[in-house]
């Protein structure tokens, strides 16, 4: 299947397609990748019903109907059943594109879909970043729904707080298998189909300001945070001759929906400040420059900009949105 959908990108790059189950006459049958390349090459339409050996294609020429930045893209999110993972799957939906709600949370996704109730443009896939087959069957989940794919965003992550000496391995263990592990096979997927295609692509990796600048009780996401700004570079040089461009958000501290600002996790900071639990995140805001609580779409505004086209000469780079806390880069 993907090889045939990324001979059909590289023939159409602007067309969609979606995968069915064969019904009536093919408006063109070939019998594989190869012979529809040929095919295409031979005509300046582009039909609407493909059989390419056992598999059946519906093509559009033209994207779902949708206006913004986003409009004629593809893109898949991780986490995004909450929190902002789904702050981010909705900033770029309401940009424009169809997006893929990835997310271990069967119930979450359930949830968006019931919220969306956009089939043309949103479609949701349980996805465990941890297990490479899992993520190669939700980028399989896209390429089914839409034919494409052509930005992601990583924002599936944890952050098990605590002092060094009483630190977990298992939670360790889980924070590198999630915020480093995860990040690594999307960034595999995305690029194996990015180069079959043969039209670029775009990856957002969600750091933290915390890969920037550490804070105490934060092994683990202190590691994982700044070794996600190291994977986007070297990507960023890696892939940039395939015109795949690759940037980091580092937010600050987001509260609204966050499943990690969670009461465990407020009053560990509580404690690390000297603080009550209902100050915490009033003291967090108050540190800050502008004194500006940071919302989701605050960062989703950052991933649409770094996915568009407006940012195509952008990569390597981190964006941090945070109210003015962090000063190093």
């Amino acid at each position: 299947m993907r090889s045939i959908l990324a001979a059909l990108q590289k023939s159409r790059p602007s067309a969609f397609a979606q995968v069915v189950a064969a019904s009536g006459p093919a408006d063109l049958t070939v019998a594989d990748a190869a012979a529809l390349t040929a095919a295409l090459a031979g005509r300046s339409d582009t039909p609407a019903r493909i059989q390419v050996g056992e598999v059946r294609l519906e093509v559009s020429a033209a994207a779902p109907a949708a206006s913004g930045p986003l409009v004629g893209q593809v893109a898949i999110v991780s986490g995004a059943a909450s929190g902002l993972g789904l702050g981010v799957a909705r900033g770029l939906y309401k940009a424009g594109a169809a997006v893929l709600f990835t997310d271990v949370d069967a119930a979450g996704l359930q949830q968006v879909e019931a919220t969306f109730n956009d089939p043309a443009r949103v479609h949701t896939a349980v996805v465990d970043v941890t297990n490479e087959q899992s993520v190669a069957d939700g980028f399989d989940a896209a390429l089914k729904r839409w034919g494409r794919v052509d930005g992601i965003a990583c924002c599936a992550g944890v952050a098990p707080a605590g002092p060094l000496e009483d630190f977990p391995l298992a939670k360790w263990n889980l924070s590198l298998a999630i915020n480093l592990t995860g990040y690594f096979l999307f960034g595999r997927e995305a690029t194996r189909i990015f180069k079959a295609q043969g039209h670029g692509g775009a990856m957002v990796l969600l750091s933290s300001k915390s890969g920037l600048e550490p804070s105490k009780n934060n092994t683990p996401y202190n590691a994982t945070k700044a070794g996600e700004l190291h994977l986007a570079r070297g990507w960023a040089l890696e892939l940039g001759p395939d015109g795949i461009r690759v940037n980091c958000i580092a937010p600050g501290n987001v509260f609204e929906g966050s499943k990690i600002w969670n009461p465990t996790y407020i009053a560990e900071a509580a404690k690390k400040k000297g603080i009550k639990p209902e100050e915490v995140i009033p003291h967090y805001i108050n540190l800050t420059a502008l004194k500006r609580d940071i919302k989701p779409d605050d960062i989703a505004n950052a991933a649409v900009f770094l996915l568009s086209d407006a940012a195509r000469c952008v990569t390597g780079q981190v964006l941090v949105v945070d109210s003015g806390q962090v000063w190093t880069r």
